[in-house]
Protein backbone atom coordinates (compact mmCIF):
# COMPACT_ATOMS: atom_id res chain seq x y z
CA UNK A 1 0.00 0.00 0.00
CA UNK A 2 1.36 3.31 -0.67
CA UNK A 3 0.51 5.09 3.00
CA UNK A 4 2.33 8.37 1.48
CA UNK A 5 -0.99 8.90 -0.70
CA UNK A 6 -3.50 8.89 2.37
CA UNK A 7 -1.95 11.70 4.17
CA UNK A 8 -0.69 15.40 2.92
CA UNK A 9 2.55 15.41 1.58
CA UNK A 10 4.07 18.11 4.60
CA UNK A 11 3.35 14.51 7.18
CA UNK A 12 5.68 12.45 4.39
CA UNK A 13 8.76 12.19 6.69
CA UNK A 14 6.63 11.18 10.03
CA UNK A 15 4.78 8.87 8.18
CA UNK A 16 8.62 7.33 6.19
CA UNK A 17 9.52 7.54 9.85
CA UNK A 18 6.38 5.20 11.38
CA UNK A 19 6.04 3.03 8.56
CA UNK A 20 9.20 0.55 9.31
CA UNK A 21 7.79 0.57 13.30
CA UNK A 22 4.35 -0.33 12.17
CA UNK A 23 5.96 -3.06 9.63
CA UNK A 24 4.23 -4.39 6.24
CA UNK A 25 0.78 -4.79 5.67
CA UNK A 26 -1.82 -5.58 2.67
CA UNK A 27 -4.61 -2.83 2.52
CA UNK A 28 -8.01 -3.40 0.23
CA UNK A 29 -7.78 -0.34 -2.70
CA UNK A 30 -8.31 3.10 -1.86
CA UNK A 31 -11.10 5.53 -1.94
CA UNK A 32 -10.23 8.94 -3.55
CA UNK A 33 -10.87 12.17 -1.66
CA UNK A 34 -9.27 15.47 -1.40
CA UNK A 35 -8.29 17.80 0.90
CA UNK A 36 -7.40 21.42 0.85
CA UNK A 37 -7.07 20.72 -2.51
CA UNK A 38 -4.53 17.90 -2.24
CA UNK A 39 -5.66 14.04 -3.70
CA UNK A 40 -5.90 11.36 -0.92
CA UNK A 41 -6.23 7.69 -1.63
CA UNK A 42 -6.94 6.23 1.84
CA UNK A 43 -6.90 2.36 2.14
CA UNK A 44 -10.72 0.81 3.12
CA UNK A 45 -9.01 -1.88 4.83
CA UNK A 46 -5.95 -2.27 6.36
CA UNK A 47 -4.08 -5.54 7.90
CA UNK A 48 -1.29 -4.60 9.90
CA UNK A 49 -0.21 -6.18 12.87
CA UNK A 50 -2.45 -5.64 16.01
CA UNK A 51 0.19 -5.38 18.85
CA UNK A 52 2.65 -3.44 16.32
CA UNK A 53 -0.17 -1.06 15.29
CA UNK A 54 -1.44 -0.27 19.16
CA UNK A 55 2.42 0.68 19.72
CA UNK A 56 2.37 2.42 17.70
CA UNK A 57 -0.28 4.70 18.37
CA UNK A 58 1.67 5.60 21.57
CA UNK A 59 4.01 6.79 19.91
CA UNK A 60 4.25 11.05 20.71
CA UNK A 61 3.55 13.43 18.30
CA UNK A 62 2.09 12.92 14.42
CA UNK A 63 3.20 9.50 14.45
CA UNK A 64 0.96 8.22 16.42
CA UNK A 65 -1.77 10.07 14.81
CA UNK A 66 -0.78 8.80 11.62
CA UNK A 67 -1.41 5.27 13.23
CA UNK A 68 -4.89 6.05 14.70
CA UNK A 69 -5.80 7.26 11.25
CA UNK A 70 -4.70 4.06 9.95
CA UNK A 71 -5.89 1.79 12.72
CA UNK A 72 -9.53 3.48 11.69
CA UNK A 73 -9.26 1.36 8.84
CA UNK A 74 -7.84 -1.92 10.23
CA UNK A 75 -10.02 -5.24 9.83
CA UNK A 76 -10.65 -5.59 13.52
CA UNK A 77 -14.07 -3.56 13.89
CA UNK A 78 -12.32 -3.04 18.16
CA UNK A 79 -9.24 -1.84 17.41
CA UNK A 80 -11.13 0.52 14.30
CA UNK A 81 -13.31 1.64 17.16
CA UNK A 82 -10.34 2.04 19.75
CA UNK A 83 -8.70 3.88 17.28
CA UNK A 84 -11.68 6.26 16.28
CA UNK A 85 -12.29 7.05 20.21
CA UNK A 86 -8.71 8.65 20.33
CA UNK A 87 -8.56 10.19 16.93
CA UNK A 88 -11.19 11.83 18.29
CA UNK A 89 -9.33 13.62 21.08
CA UNK A 90 -7.38 14.90 18.13
CA UNK A 91 -8.40 18.26 16.18
CA UNK A 92 -5.55 18.21 13.44
CA UNK A 93 -7.38 18.86 10.19
CA UNK A 94 -5.56 15.82 8.21
CA UNK A 95 -7.28 13.42 10.55
CA UNK A 96 -11.09 14.54 9.13
CA UNK A 97 -11.06 11.90 6.15
CA UNK A 98 -10.15 9.53 8.22
CA UNK A 99 -13.56 10.30 10.91
CA UNK A 100 -15.65 10.98 8.26
CA UNK A 101 -15.50 7.56 6.23
CA UNK A 102 -16.55 5.75 9.37
CA UNK A 103 -19.48 7.79 9.50
CA UNK A 104 -20.75 4.84 6.27
CA UNK A 105 -19.40 2.16 8.79
CA UNK A 106 -21.29 -1.16 9.81
CA UNK A 107 -20.37 -1.29 12.62
CA UNK A 108 -23.25 0.37 14.72
CA UNK A 109 -20.67 1.17 17.54
CA UNK A 110 -18.21 2.81 15.85
CA UNK A 111 -21.19 5.12 13.93
CA UNK A 112 -22.55 6.06 17.31
CA UNK A 113 -19.19 7.67 18.68
CA UNK A 114 -18.72 8.97 15.56
CA UNK A 115 -22.10 10.84 14.94
CA UNK A 116 -22.31 11.81 18.78
CA UNK A 117 -19.13 13.76 18.49
CA UNK A 118 -19.15 15.29 15.37
CA UNK A 119 -21.36 18.31 16.55
CA UNK A 120 -18.44 19.60 18.35
CA UNK A 121 -15.36 17.41 16.77
CA UNK A 122 -13.43 20.08 14.03
CA UNK A 123 -16.32 21.97 12.61
CA UNK A 124 -14.18 24.25 10.55
CA UNK A 125 -11.92 21.44 8.77
CA UNK A 126 -15.08 19.19 8.76
CA UNK A 127 -16.91 22.23 6.54
CA UNK A 128 -14.11 22.47 4.18
CA UNK A 129 -13.86 18.86 3.83
CA UNK A 130 -17.01 18.08 3.18
CA UNK A 131 -17.75 20.77 0.97
CA UNK A 132 -14.60 19.45 -1.43
CA UNK A 133 -15.94 15.76 -1.59
CA UNK A 134 -19.82 16.18 -2.21
CA UNK A 135 -19.82 12.96 -4.46
CA UNK A 136 -18.03 10.96 -1.51
CA UNK A 137 -20.19 12.48 1.28
CA UNK A 138 -23.03 11.24 -1.05
CA UNK A 139 -21.77 7.63 -1.52
CA UNK A 140 -21.51 7.87 2.26
CA UNK A 141 -25.13 8.65 2.82
CA UNK A 142 -26.20 6.06 0.49
CA UNK A 143 -23.81 3.10 2.13
CA UNK A 144 -25.05 4.42 5.34
CA UNK A 145 -29.14 3.50 3.77
CA UNK A 146 -27.57 0.39 2.73
CA UNK A 147 -26.25 -1.21 5.77
CA UNK A 148 -29.49 0.34 7.58
CA UNK A 149 -31.58 -1.29 5.44
CA UNK A 150 -29.74 -4.66 5.62
CA UNK A 151 -28.50 -4.78 9.18
CA UNK A 152 -30.69 -2.72 11.29
CA UNK A 153 -33.81 -2.11 10.23
CA UNK A 154 -35.47 -4.12 12.50
CA UNK A 155 -33.92 -2.40 15.30
CA UNK A 156 -34.49 1.02 13.86
CA UNK A 157 -38.00 0.70 11.54
CA UNK A 158 -37.77 4.24 11.01
CA UNK A 159 -34.99 5.58 8.79
CA UNK A 160 -34.91 9.15 10.89
CA UNK A 161 -34.35 6.95 14.29
CA UNK A 162 -31.11 5.19 12.69
CA UNK A 163 -27.61 6.45 14.17
CA UNK A 164 -26.22 6.38 10.59
CA UNK A 165 -29.09 8.59 9.75
CA UNK A 166 -28.09 11.05 12.66
CA UNK A 167 -24.44 11.07 11.73
CA UNK A 168 -24.91 11.73 8.20
CA UNK A 169 -27.69 14.58 9.30
CA UNK A 170 -24.96 15.78 11.18
CA UNK A 171 -22.55 15.96 8.08
CA UNK A 172 -24.87 17.39 6.14
CA UNK A 173 -25.20 20.40 8.66
CA UNK A 174 -21.51 20.83 9.00
CA UNK A 175 -21.02 20.92 4.98
CA UNK A 176 -23.43 24.07 5.41
CA UNK A 177 -21.44 25.99 7.75
CA UNK A 178 -18.46 28.82 6.15
CA UNK A 179 -15.24 27.88 7.70
CA UNK A 180 -13.37 30.76 9.01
Amino acid sequence: MAEADAFPAALADTLAQLLPVLGSGRAHPPFAVRQDGEALLIPTRTYYDRERLVACTRLPGDAGVLALCLGTRHHDGHLREACARQLLQQERAWTVPFVVHLCGEYVLEIVEVIGAALPAWNADALARYLRENPAYLATLERRAVSYWNCYYRRRYPAWDSYPGRKAMAALRTLALLTPR
